[in-house]
């Protein structure tokens, strides 16, 4: 992530920095956050339950394994091809490599992101061949981040802009630390990810200036209040689910300790499971839990029901 400067959010209950404005450390507070998320959303394309799922349908499938002891670039492409357009799962790019390192079958899309590599094994464990596969590409992260966290993100590939949410960003990577766009001027922070099958690429987010009110409010509070910004949207991308799906998924893209608890205080579900959580629960501020203090963010997923989020003070 580009280097930005943000200040101690919270040392403790009564720390003037959890009561003072957060002023113009505020555009850096909402940065580190939202950026924060689309680490985590990148780290989900790598090593999510679903990167696991797929991973296992290219190292069980016979008939790759077969065309790749054959050393048969045809076969090794029907079997590729039969994985990645199979409709229940969501390989977007597979390329297969035999035992001497020649490539026998590479398909997918152009710009993808998130490669994972494996070995392809014959049925007694020696190793045949390897691959590379992902799970998502430049356009499914943009998407992604426009559900979960709404800032104008593009990915670009040697400094070229390849997908894009928002078709006002710049054609190349800009190297200022801002971007104008129509008028208004956003704080531009780059982060770097792995591109397919080598090198990197750049996701560039764009932040809006803040309001004046929200520079007038604590940054804890700003931090905290990010951070439950995005829950909320992400309840809604997700649409109906259990409880526990929520708190899941909160935690997988905010990184934050997840409890729902009735309206009696009962706990429902928390993420991690199981996470007996702090007896009491604030709806809002600070809490002390297992020998740290944390910002705490709640709102309600189904009536009567709260959502609280245990959230790192920095």
């Amino acid at each position: 992530m580009a280097a930005l400067a943000v200040p101690a959010l919270l040392a403790g209950p009564t720390s003037a920095g959890a009561t003072d404005a957060c002023g113009s450390a505020t555009g850096a507070t909402l940065a580190a956050v939202d950026s924060t998320v689309v680490d985590d959303v990148y780290a989900n394309e790598l090593s999510g339950s679903e990167v696991s799922s797929d991973l296992a349908h290219v190292t069980d499938d016979a008939d790759l394994i077969s065309a790749v002891v054959g050393g048969s670039s045809a076969a090794a492409l029907r079997a590729v091809q039969k994985i990645v357009y199979h409709h229940g799962w969501h390989i977007v790019r597979l390329r297969v490599l035999g035992g001497a390192g020649r490539v026998l079958a590479d398909v997918g899309g152009p710009y993808v992101i998130a490669p994972v590599s494996g070995v392809l094994r014959a049925a007694g464990g020696a190793a045949v061949g390897s691959f590379l596969m992902s799970v998502q590409d430049d356009v499914g992260v943009t998407k992604l981040e426009t559900g979960i966290v709404g800032d104008p993100i593009g990915i670009y590939v040697k400094g070229k802009l390849v997908a894009a949410s928002d078709g006002r960003l710049p054609a190349q990577l800009p190297s200022g630390p801002t971007v104008q766009l129509k008028h208004a001027r956003y704080l531009a922070v780059s982060e770097t990810y792995d591109a397919f099958p080598t090198g990197t690429l750049q996701a560039l987010l764009l932040l809006a200036p803040p309001a004046a009110a929200l520079r007038a409010t604590p940054c804890a509070k700003v931090r905290a209040d990010e951070f439950g910004r995005i829950a909320q949207r992400l309840v809604v991308l997700l649409g109906p689910q259990d409880l526990h799906g929520y708190a899941f998924w909160i935690r997988v893209y905010t990184g934050a300790e997840v409890f729902v608890r009735d309206p009696s205080g009962l706990q429902l579900t928390s993420s991690p499971v199981p996470d007996i959580g702090p007896t009491v629960l604030p709806a809002s501020g600070a809490v002390s839990y297992e020998d740290a203090t944390w910002l705490v963010f709640s709102f309600q997923v189904s009536p009567g029901d709260l959502l609280y989020m245990l959230i790192a003070p920095g």
